[in-house]
């Protein structure tokens, strides 16, 4: 019983340590919006209602792949209803090179 205890805690922390990256990423590309493309977890309605700015590049009924004309259309699908943005690369979201 207590290894089964010991497995669960270790499993929370993990879980709580990966939600904490995911949300910091997503707070510093919401300031930043520098990225080629975002991915939007619970795209707000359907393709068509995406912001001014915004062009599809991918649509699921899960998550979207977008990208936008200025830095601040990551602010603006957040204000749309998106539930969490990420930065989308082709590489994945934590390669991070430099221009």
């Amino acid at each position: 019983m207590r290894l089964a205890m010991r497995i669960a805690r270790t499993a929370g922390v993990a879980s709580a340590i990966l939600m904490a990256v995911f949300l910091l990423f997503a707070g510093v590309f919401a300031a930043t919006g520098n990225a080629p493309a975002a991915m939007v977890f619970r795209p707000p309605g359907s393709p068509s209602s995406l912001p001014d700015g915004v062009k599809l590049l991918r649509w699921g009924s899960a998550f979207a792949i977008v990208r936008g004309d200025s830095p601040d259309y990551v602010r603006r699908l957040y204000a749309n209803g998106a539930l969490l943005v990420l930065p989308f690369r082709k590489s994945g979201c934590l390669a991070y090179r430099p221009a």
